[in-house]
């Protein structure tokens, strides 16, 4: 019979010992490391991510979502739990991401009818496409979902204005003349301008105001449009004998995150500011946008002013799908798809500067006509991105 060995013995107990510690540690890391339910089941909703082009990483498409929640209105704290992966699918916790107060029922519902198609039954979630193409395409709901206001009325009412105003002759989005009215209130919230359309001369007199266009910015950081008729009723586009504005889908990809300088101006009216003061103006309001946004902790970055651009293709490419990525959302053989296009005659078009820089592809389809293809319903966005649509999703109240 073989004596116990005491150090061997004493060895494999301090092993074993030590395993236990380091399980009880992964355990106590990973309960602790993984982030806490949304607060507001009815504020979070699961997105899939179909991959858009080759070299698009999650990185992109976390760049992308944020910076369409912005636009909406999110203040998106740099702490807060906003995005929560699981393999393919992400859970987006919009209670988190702080949207615009007074918006919170409007998100809601949206995200109700969002639960409610067949897409989020047949797949367990949404294309994040969609979600972005639905939310910030369509004129009815961004308005919504980023809290303009209801009426024109309700916009002067925030704002105070200068008696004088800018009289644009040469204007690179009307057609014919521009009249720009400025903010005069201190601060991020006292940035504001209104722009009426119409027929007519500022310099004979003879100009009479048909479309209003507002700009303001959010507490985030954020431009904010609003296109009104005279009767001060929102509106889902400009008109477009008047002007190449579009919808605020548009303003947003032209402006970008700056107030716009005047580009073709030249022509000074009096008893008007003149071209060269409405350009030191614009100048000195960005340096107060500049400031604040400075000042901010957000998921948004401000200083990397190209990233803007993930949000645009994420929206852009459910938008104006390849056969791959339909292949991809579809759940089957690019062939198959490619057999199903050629059932409507549909052929592809190629991109260009307005849709895309090219990175997108080619060989594009539009998605109104690509939908009845499509092996589920999803919730149906607007007939165009950026300009006036044949179809628009109804108000959400």
């Amino acid at each position: 019979m073989k004596s116990c060995n005491v150090r061997q013995f004493s060895s494999r107990a301090c092993a074993i010992w030590i395993w236990a510690l380091l399980a009880l540690a992964l355990s106590l890391c990973l309960s602790s490391c993984t982030p806490p339910p949304p607060a507001d089941p009815q504020l979070a909703i699961d997105l899939r991510w179909v991959r858009n082009y080759p070299k698009e990483h999650r990185s992109n498409v976390n760049t992308g979502l944020y910076w369409a929640l912005s636009f909406l209105g999110a203040k998106l704290p740099d702490s807060a739990n906003v995005l929560t992966w699981h393999g393919k699918l992400v859970t987006l916790d919009l209670g988190a991401a702080q949207v615009q107060e007074g918006t919170q029922e409007a998100w809601k519902k949206l995200l109700r009818e969002f639960k409610a198609s067949e897409e989020y039954r047949r797949t367990g979630a949404i294309d994040i496409g969609r979600f972005i193409f639905v939310s910030l395409c369509s004129a009815n709901l961004y308005y919504e979902l980023s809290g303009t206001s209801p009426s024109y009325p309700m916009f002067r009412a925030r704002h105070t204005f200068a008696t004088r105003q800018i009289a644009v002759v040469e204007s690179a989005v009307a057609h014919g003349n521009r009249l720009i009215e400025i903010g005069t209130g201190a601060g991020i919230g006292g940035v504001a301008f209104v722009a009426f359309e119409g027929s007519g001369a500022l310099k004979d007199a003879t100009f009479r105001k048909q479309d209003i266009e507002t700009l303001e910015f959010m507490d985030n950081g954020q431009l904010r449009f609003g296109l009104y008729d005279l009767d001060g009723h929102l509106k889902t586009a400009t008109t477009p004998a008047l002007t190449t504005a579009g919808k605020p889908s548009k303003c947003l990809w032209c402006h970008e995150i700056n107030l716009n300088p005047p580009f073709s101006n030249v022509t000074d009216v009096a008893g008007y500011y003149t071209t060269r003061q409405f350009r030191e103006f614009v100048t000195s309001q960005m340096r107060v946008v500049a400031d604040y946004r400075q000042s901010l902790r957000s998921k948004v970055d401000f200083r990397k002013t190209q990233d803007h651009s993930n949000a645009e293709n994420l929206y852009l490419s459910f938008a104006h799908p390849t056969a791959e990525r339909l292949a991809d959302e579809w759940g089957m053989p690019v062939e198959q798809v490619l057999q199903k296009l050629q059932t409507l005659h549909l052929k592809p078009h190629p991109h260009s500067a307005y849709v895309d820089d090219g990175i997108l592809g080619d060989k594009l389809y539009d998605r109104s006509e690509v939908e009845a293809l499509a092996p589920y319903h999803g919730v149906v966005g607007p007939s165009d991105v950026r300009e006036a649509s044949s179809y628009e999703p109804a108000a959400l109240q």
